[in-house]
Protein backbone atom coordinates (compact mmCIF):
# COMPACT_ATOMS: atom_id res chain seq x y z
CA UNK A 1 0.00 0.00 0.00
CA UNK A 2 2.90 2.31 0.76
CA UNK A 3 4.47 1.94 -2.00
CA UNK A 4 1.36 2.06 -4.24
CA UNK A 5 1.15 5.64 -2.38
CA UNK A 6 4.66 6.38 -3.24
CA UNK A 7 4.20 5.53 -6.85
CA UNK A 8 1.23 7.67 -7.42
CA UNK A 9 2.98 10.56 -5.47
CA UNK A 10 6.30 10.04 -8.06
CA UNK A 11 3.51 9.81 -11.10
CA UNK A 12 1.70 12.96 -10.51
CA UNK A 13 5.13 14.69 -9.54
CA UNK A 14 6.50 13.83 -12.98
CA UNK A 15 3.16 14.83 -14.66
CA UNK A 16 3.53 18.46 -13.23
CA UNK A 17 7.05 18.57 -13.76
CA UNK A 18 6.60 17.62 -17.85
CA UNK A 19 3.89 20.36 -17.78
CA UNK A 20 5.51 22.96 -16.49
CA UNK A 21 8.88 22.50 -18.22
CA UNK A 22 6.49 22.50 -21.73
CA UNK A 23 4.84 25.35 -21.32
CA UNK A 24 5.98 28.19 -23.45
CA UNK A 25 5.24 32.07 -23.12
CA UNK A 26 1.46 33.30 -23.38
CA UNK A 27 1.69 33.52 -27.28
CA UNK A 28 0.26 31.49 -29.98
CA UNK A 29 2.74 30.25 -32.98
CA UNK A 30 3.16 26.76 -34.75
CA UNK A 31 6.53 27.06 -33.92
CA UNK A 32 8.24 24.06 -31.69
CA UNK A 33 7.96 25.36 -28.65
CA UNK A 34 3.93 25.49 -29.09
CA UNK A 35 3.99 22.35 -30.30
CA UNK A 36 5.56 20.47 -27.94
CA UNK A 37 3.86 22.08 -25.18
CA UNK A 38 1.17 20.05 -27.08
CA UNK A 39 2.94 17.04 -27.19
CA UNK A 40 3.78 17.36 -23.59
CA UNK A 41 0.85 17.91 -22.39
CA UNK A 42 -0.37 15.11 -24.41
CA UNK A 43 1.16 12.72 -22.89
CA UNK A 44 0.89 14.14 -19.75
CA UNK A 45 -3.22 13.79 -20.05
CA UNK A 46 -2.82 10.24 -21.56
CA UNK A 47 -0.46 8.91 -19.35
CA UNK A 48 -2.51 9.74 -16.32
CA UNK A 49 -6.10 8.44 -17.76
CA UNK A 50 -4.14 5.16 -18.43
CA UNK A 51 -3.16 4.93 -14.88
CA UNK A 52 -6.25 6.20 -13.59
CA UNK A 53 -7.92 2.65 -15.40
CA UNK A 54 -4.42 0.45 -14.45
CA UNK A 55 -6.67 -2.23 -13.66
CA UNK A 56 -8.09 -2.49 -17.38
CA UNK A 57 -6.76 -4.44 -19.58
CA UNK A 58 -7.12 -1.93 -22.40
CA UNK A 59 -5.69 0.75 -20.19
CA UNK A 60 -3.44 2.11 -22.96
CA UNK A 61 -6.61 2.43 -25.36
CA UNK A 62 -8.48 4.36 -22.97
CA UNK A 63 -6.00 6.85 -21.74
CA UNK A 64 -5.27 7.76 -25.70
CA UNK A 65 -8.56 7.65 -26.84
CA UNK A 66 -10.28 9.74 -23.63
CA UNK A 67 -6.91 12.34 -24.30
CA UNK A 68 -7.41 12.79 -28.11
CA UNK A 69 -11.24 13.64 -28.08
CA UNK A 70 -11.00 15.53 -25.24
CA UNK A 71 -8.52 17.95 -27.17
CA UNK A 72 -10.42 17.23 -30.46
CA UNK A 73 -13.61 18.61 -29.10
CA UNK A 74 -11.59 21.28 -27.59
CA UNK A 75 -10.25 22.34 -31.16
CA UNK A 76 -12.98 21.95 -32.77
CA UNK A 77 -14.63 24.79 -30.41
CA UNK A 78 -11.35 26.92 -31.57
CA UNK A 79 -12.12 26.45 -35.22
CA UNK A 80 -15.63 27.56 -34.52
CA UNK A 81 -14.55 30.21 -32.65
CA UNK A 82 -11.94 31.55 -34.72
CA UNK A 83 -11.91 30.17 -37.97
CA UNK A 84 -7.54 29.32 -38.03
CA UNK A 85 -8.34 25.38 -39.04
CA UNK A 86 -4.84 24.55 -40.01
CA UNK A 87 -3.18 25.29 -36.94
CA UNK A 88 -5.81 23.89 -34.79
CA UNK A 89 -5.02 20.80 -36.62
CA UNK A 90 -1.32 20.90 -35.80
CA UNK A 91 -2.33 21.05 -32.49
CA UNK A 92 -4.69 18.26 -32.32
CA UNK A 93 -1.80 16.02 -33.90
CA UNK A 94 0.61 17.07 -32.18
CA UNK A 95 -1.68 15.99 -29.20
CA UNK A 96 -2.41 12.94 -30.36
CA UNK A 97 1.49 11.65 -31.37
CA UNK A 98 1.78 12.93 -27.37
CA UNK A 99 -1.14 11.34 -26.17
CA UNK A 100 0.35 7.97 -28.12
CA UNK A 101 3.56 8.38 -26.58
CA UNK A 102 2.30 9.06 -22.91
CA UNK A 103 -0.52 6.01 -22.86
CA UNK A 104 2.19 3.75 -24.22
CA UNK A 105 4.90 4.53 -21.59
CA UNK A 106 2.84 4.53 -18.92
CA UNK A 107 1.47 1.38 -19.50
CA UNK A 108 4.75 -0.27 -20.71
CA UNK A 109 7.30 1.38 -18.01
CA UNK A 110 5.29 2.78 -15.31
CA UNK A 111 2.25 0.28 -14.66
CA UNK A 112 2.18 -3.36 -12.93
CA UNK A 113 1.25 -5.89 -15.95
CA UNK A 114 -2.20 -6.77 -16.52
CA UNK A 115 -3.18 -10.62 -15.86
CA UNK A 116 -5.58 -12.09 -17.69
CA UNK A 117 -7.04 -15.04 -17.57
CA UNK A 118 -6.35 -17.05 -20.41
CA UNK A 119 -5.64 -20.50 -20.88
CA UNK A 120 -3.96 -23.09 -23.16
CA UNK A 121 -4.47 -26.59 -23.43
CA UNK A 122 -6.85 -29.32 -24.66
CA UNK A 123 -9.31 -32.06 -23.04
CA UNK A 124 -9.34 -35.10 -23.55
CA UNK A 125 -12.29 -37.56 -22.61
CA UNK A 126 -12.28 -41.15 -23.39
CA UNK A 127 -15.23 -43.12 -22.67
CA UNK A 128 -14.97 -45.96 -20.18
CA UNK A 129 -17.05 -48.74 -21.00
Amino acid sequence: MITHLCVKKSFIAWVLLASGLSASPCYASDGFTSEFSHLASGAAMAGYITHLYGDSENRAWIGFGISTVIVIAEQNYEIAKTGKRSSQQLDMAAHAIGSALGAWYTDKYLLLPVIKRNSVGFTLIIPID
